[in-house]
């Protein structure tokens, strides 16, 4: 490097070396021996590519600037950032250019990479970077250390959570012995599907968790730069576990950015953002902090967004945000509400069961009228169904009236939501067999709504 400066350049990816030069005259020595086989050369230049971009641009651009030459060298002097610096090397990752600039250009080997031959005036030749490929190269040049510089905080938090519990090495001779890797570049490293969509996820959760920095989301409630990114990088990289441990048949993932801007899930699936949020809040493998920390996000979420609803936004959330957030947020309730009512009547508490087998039940119908695009939305400023006892009564009609429900559910609502009217408003007497006689009611309605909306 240029300034005395020196790093470890395999921060820095490698995919292929290209080399020019003349062809070696082939010869034999005294013993009549080879001196060099037909075919080979002496390279007058060699690059290794993308990474011989970076550093060409590091020596020829980023050191004329003072700004990047001032942070490079912190960085390779092993010298502490600052909160400011952080957000300066962030404004030369986050810059509106255009990763794809070389789809523009006529293709070589070297123009992908934003690389060129250059003849000077003597005839000799060099490399150097394509003027318009400048913006892009500088912006990967400055992901691939701000990676390095956290890479010890980021790879401790992937190891916090065992990837590798759910994981079989395809098509590979060493599959029983060659352990999972992780590598959050932007480039493709492995030829493993699940191997790379891991890491390609876990490579998004990265970069956004640098986004919500960048536009100042919940950085203020952090002392520093690296509190914000250690306890924000974790909660994406448990979502990331989440949906990797619960993928089922499914070899790869995709990352789905619910700690972000909800604005960022458009064009996602409804029915894929279902599947992935059941499939994580139903894994008991996944720690219930976790699963509790994803609740509350998509409760913040929701109403952060709705709060500050836009008609852009109201679409997004008719369509995708309240459909699929009311639907788990609500089952999650009924389910939980259920458990409570399991342990009352366990513990003797049977009026109380009561009250908990009602709401269960109540909670499992707005989850399938929710389900089937019958609830109300939500209020203003509030994530609240404009729903009456009456409509929900009504939307109870629609459903038998749809054959998704009969009058034997409806009879079995009916009787629980009397005993718990009688449990809570009168002097009513209610023992153990009233209660599981309830606490049945509400079970076969809760696995019946599951059964529908699975």
């Amino acid at each position: 490097m240029d300034h005395g400066i020196e790093i470890n350049v395999a921060i820095f990816p490698m995919i292929m070396t290209l080399a020019l030069g003349k062809p070696i005259q082939k010869g034999e020595n005294n013993e009549g021996t080879e001196i060099a086989p037909s075919g080979t050369f002496e390279p007058d230049i060699k690059i290794d590519l993308p990474r011989g971009a970076y550093l060409l641009y590091l020596q020829k651009v980023a050191m004329k600037n003072e700004l990047e030459r001032r942070l490079f060298q912190q960085y390779a002097y092993g010298l502490a950032f600052t909160n400011e610096d952080y957000s300066e090397l962030l404004n030369l990752i986050m810059t509106p250019v255009n990763r794809k600039w070389n789809q523009t250009l006529q293709q070589d080997m070297l123009t992908p990479f934003g690389v060129q031959i250059c003849r000077g005036e003597n005839g000799s030749q060099s490399f150097e970077l394509i003027e318009d490929a400048i913006p892009a190269i500088k912006a990967e040049t400055w992901e691939c250390i701000i990676l390095d510089l956290l890479r010890k905080s980021t790879y401790d938090i992937i190891s916090c959570f065992d990837f590798n519990a759910t994981f079989i090495r395809k098509r590979n001779e060493y599959a029983d012995k060659e352990a999972l890797k992780f590598h959050l570049g932007a480039w493709k490293f492995s030829a493993d599907d699940a191997e790379q969509s891991l890491s390609n996820a876990l490579r998004a959760a990265f970069m956004f968790t640098l986004v919500g920095y960048y536009f100042g989301d919940l950085k203020d409630q952090y002392e520093n730069f690296l509190d914000y990114f250690e306890a924000e990088f974790y909660k994406r990289v448990s979502l990331v576990y989440g949906m990797w441990a619960s993928r089922g048949s499914e070899d790869t993932i995709e990352y789905i950015p619910l700690y972000e801007s909800f604005y960022n899930l458009d064009g996602i699936n409804k029915d894929k953002l279902v599947n992935i949020l059941k499939a994580i809040l139903d894994n008991d493998a996944i720690a219930l902090d976790e699963r509790q920390t994803l609740k509350n996000r998509l409760i913040d979420g929701a109403g952060t967004f709705h709060t500050n609803i836009d008609p852009v936004g109201l679409t997004l959330e008719q369509n995708l945000i309240k459909p699929a957030v009311n639907f788990i947020l609500l089952r999650e309730k009924a389910k939980e509400t259920l458990a409570s009512a399991q342990i009352l009547c366990e513990e003797g508490k049977y009026t109380d069961c009561a009250n908990r087998c009602y709401y269960a039940m109540m909670f499992a119908l707005k989850a399938l009228l929710e389900n089937q695009g019958k609830l109300a939305a939500w209020k203003a400023n509030e994530l609240k169904e404009a729903e009456t006892h009456n409509s929900l009564d009504n939307g109870f009609d629609d459903l038998v009236t749809q054959g998704l429900l009969d009058s034997t559910d409806k009879a079995a609502f009916e009787y629980v939501k009397e005993q718990r009217w009688k449990c809570d408003y009168t002097l009513y007497r209610f023992e153990k067999l009233d209660a599981e006689n309830c606490l049945r009611k509400t079970q076969a309605f809760y696995a019946k709504v599951e059964t529908i909306t699975a």
